[in-house]
C-alpha cells in the first residue's frame, strides 16, 4: 500500500466527510493509504476482521454472500465515490460478507481505529454517518420485501431502474448503467435464474424499454419501465 497524492477533493465528495474542515480532511489524507486493484480481486471477505474502513475513487465494487456450494448473491454495487463495510467498523465484528473488485479499481483505506477516533471528535459526522447507515438499511429491508412478495419481472425492472438512479449515464438520451453486468451477476442480484433473467431482459427490449450492447444495459425509457404493468410480464 501506497501513501498517496492528494485525495481531499475525494474525501470531500463522499457523503460522510462532506461536512469536514479542510484542517480535518488533511488529517484523515494523512491517515489514508491507497491500493489498487485488479478487476475480479478480493477486496476483503466474509469473516476477516475489518481493520480499514473504504472509500472507492475509481471502479466498481460488488459486496454478496457466498453460499457453501458456491453461489454469489450480490448484496450491493458499489460505485465511485461511495463508502463501504461501514457496518462493522463500530463494533468491530467480522465482516458478513465478502467484497470483490468487478474492473480495476483504486480504493483508499483507512485504519478503523484513527476512523473511530475522527468519529468521536466530530458530532456532525456522527450524524452524517447514521444516515448513510440508515439509507443502506432501507435498500436492505426493500430488497428483502422483494424478493419475499414480488414477481421476478418486478425485482429485474427495479434494480436497473436502481442502479440507473445511482450510477447511471445520460449518453443521448439513453441511461446507460456504467458496469458490466452479467446475466448471472443480475440473476444473483434479484434471487433468479439465468434463464428467467435472460428471457425477461430480451422482453424488455423487444417492448423498446432496454437496448443492450454485450454486456452493456441501456435504459431507453426509465419512467416507462417504472409504469410497465406486471400483465406486460
Amino acid at each position: 500500500m501506497v501513501k498517496v497524492f492528494d485525495n481531499i477533493e475525494v474525501l470531500k465528495n463522499i457523503f460522510i466527510f462532506s461536512g469536514f474542515s479542510l484542517e480535518e480532511l488533511e488529517s484523515m489524507q494523512q491517515a489514508a493509504g491507497e491500493e489498487n486493484f485488479k478487476k475480479g480481486q478480493t477486496i476483503f471477505l466474509e469473516g476477516d476482521s475489518p481493520l480499514w474502513i473504504h472509500l472507492l475513487k475509481k471502479g466498481r465494487i460488488k459486496l454478496f454472500k457466498e453460499s457453501a456450494g458456491g453461489k454469489e448473491t450480490i448484496l450491493r454495487i458499489v460505485g465511485a465515490g461511495e463508502s463501504f463495510g461501514e457496518l462493522v467498523i463500530f463494533d468491530g465484528r467480522p465482516y458478513s460478507y465478502s467484497a470483490k473488485s468487478m474492473e480495476a479499481a483504486t480504493i483508499l483505506k483507512i485504519p478503523r481505529i484513527r476512523f473511530l477516533e475522527m468519529v468521536r471528535r466530530n458530532p456532525s459526522m456522527s450524524f452524517e454517518i447514521v444516515l448513510e447507515l440508515s439509507r443502506q438499511l432501507r435498500d436492505a429491508q426493500d430488497t428483502v420485501q422483494a424478493l419475499a412478495v414480488e414477481r421476478v419481472e418486478r425485482r429485474i425492472v427495479n434494480l436497473l431502474l436502481k442502479l440507473s438512479e445511482r450510477i447511471g449515464q445520460n449518453e443521448k438520451g439513453k441511461m446507460k448503467i456504467p458496469v458490466i453486468l452479467t446475466r448471472q451477476d443480475i440473476a444473483d442480484m434479484v434471487g433468479s435464474t439465468v434463464e428467467t433473467t435472460i428471457r425477461i431482459i430480451s422482453r424488455l427490449s423487444k417492448a423498446g424499454y432496454l437496448e443492450t450492447k454485450g454486456k452493456t444495459i441501456f435504459i431507453l425509457d426509465p419512467k416507462g419501465l417504472k409504469s410497465a404493468p406486471d400483465e406486460f410480464f
